[in-house]
């Protein structure tokens, strides 16, 4: 295909893109304290982020990581049901980061050496479990 045919098919696809109606579900904004994703919104409280249904006008779950009230918002306003794996994954979070404080702490009280390099090992596994769970999420946040 010369460079010619490949520019007007090109040209082609963008127009039919920029024609073509968007669905605004697929795109995030901020509005206020919250963030809305379709008619779902994503807010922060005291315990975590409320994830609310405008449509049905009804809570679709409290999650305590940001990046997996995103996710399940992503999902419920595509029109999905709400996905169990998300969840386990905020739990997967919520452990890991509360114990990777804990074993902070333990290494900066500690002056045993034995007590401080255990803390540290059982921290970097941790937070390496936390950051692989945060970027499963991400898959459905931007797939």
């Amino acid at each position: 295909m010369s460079s010619k045919k490949l520019n007007l098919k090109l040209a082609k696809e963008l127009e039919n893109l920029i024609n073509n109606k968007i669905d605004t579900s697929y795109f995030p904004y901020v509005r206020g304290k919250s963030i809305r994703i379709g008619h779902i919104i994503v807010r922060e409280t005291r315990f975590g982020f409320l994830v609310f249904d405008t449509k049905n006008n009804k809570e679709v779950d409290k999650m305590f990581c940001k990046t997996s009230a995103l996710a399940l918002a992503r999902v419920v306003a595509q029109g999905n049901q709400p996905n169990s794996h998300i969840m386990q994954l905020d739990k997967v979070i919520e452990k890991n980061y509360n114990d990777a404080i804990f074993y902070k702490n333990t290494m900066r009280v500690t002056s045993d050496d034995t007590k401080f390099f255990v803390a540290q090992t059982r921290y970097d596994i941790a937070a390496s479990k936390t950051l692989y769970a945060k970027e499963e999420l991400d898959k459905y946040i931007y797939v």
